[in-house]
């Protein structure tokens, strides 16, 4: 059972999250599912621990019931015969953070707790993570505040130091360290999301040649109508920054490569369609991959490129795939 907590951070101890009057539910791996049934009967438990000889061996849940009497009576045989192994338990001293930590290296998604080798609680690691959202949102809004409140009261000199740490300055969208910063948080807390994270990576077609033939000025001018004529067309969620030059990234997340190959190619015709201030007609080839939850930037980045290269040399102005 899991108690009320009024004040929980990322250093609070896992087993405080239990309530010790409430004995959690361990049975030995030989009893039958029958007695399972009994518990779950009258308990709001969704899952018990099974041993062997007093030691943790398994875990069994209500889903795993009921998974194992689908279509036919199993109510007489041993519950090992369905439990989830093996099982590890996480001391009820561990800082929150550190049960988290260790949970990134394990394929199990639930948590079970110990107290002087008693087992005092089970917990979903998804259940944690929400009681920990929901605990921290508070704070991190009033953090925010904060923050915004202290740039009110600095200089102008000071405000402009932060905006050019993370904002390009002519085109006034994201810059690469923006880019990197947000790709390792991304990568960081890959396990919260459900949808995939993309990487669109584009540049301007021949934009030497603006250069050469028009001047810089022009060119200058093409980049900041560009970015904003693509800023409008994405989402606020995704992250659109000017690599460098004439080459641009987007980072976002989407549930199937077939949507973001769409959002792809409907930039693409955005700025193929738009008529320019200065020399009216631009394009831009396009290279797309999915990034992988472990996987670096420079990783996903070369592929990326990979996909634009082979853009480039299929006649430009077009969007091509690179897979892992």
């Amino acid at each position: 059972m899991i108690q009320e907590i009024s004040v929980i951070s990322h250093s609070t101890a896992i087993g405080t999250l239990f309530d010790e009057t409430h004995v959690c539910g361990v049975f030995e791996s030989d009893v039958i599912i029958y007695k399972i049934l009994e518990f779950f009967s009258i308990s709001s438990a969704d899952a018990v621990v099974l041993t062997r000889d007093s030691v943790p061996a398994g875990i069994l849940t209500l889903k795993d019931l009921v998974r194992a009497l689908h279509n036919c009576d199993n109510t007489g045989l041993p519950v090992k015969e369905f439990m989830t192994a093996p099982v590890t338990l996480f001391d009820a001293s561990l800082k929150i953070s550190e049960v988290l930590d260790q949970m990134q290296e394990c394929s199990f998604k639930k948590i079970v707790v110990a107290k002087n080798n008693t087992i005092v609680g089970i917990i979903d690691k998804h259940h944690l993570l929400s009681i920990c959202y929901a605990q921290l949102t508070p704070i991190i809004k009033h953090e925010y505040n904060m923050v915004h409140s202290l740039m009110g009261m600095v200089g102008e000199g000071e405000r402009g130091l932060l905006k050019m740490a993370t904002t390009d300055t002519l085109t006034e969208i994201g810059n690469r360290r923006l880019f990197e910063e947000i790709f390792q948080a991304h990568q960081a807390l890959g396990e919260q999301y459900t949808d995939k994270l993309f990487l669109l990576l584009f540049d301007i077609d021949n934009f030497k040649g603006i250069n050469d033939t028009f001047g810089h000025n022009v060119g200058d001018s093409v980049l900041k109508e560009l970015s904003a004529l693509v800023s409008r067309s994405i989402r606020k969620s995704d992250i659109f920054v000017r690599w460098g030059g004439e080459e641009f990234a987007i980072l976002l997340r989407y549930s199937d490569p077939s949507t973001v190959v769409k959002i792809a190619e409907q930039i693409r015709q955005l700025i193929d369609k738009n008529s320019f201030e200065t020399i009216v007609h631009v394009t831009c080839s396009f290279g797309l991959t999915s990034i992988q939850p472990a996987e670096t930037l420079e990783q996903a980045f070369e592929r990326a490129d990979k996909a634009l290269y082979r853009a480039k040399k299929d006649g430009k102005n077009c969007v091509r795939i690179e897979m892992p």
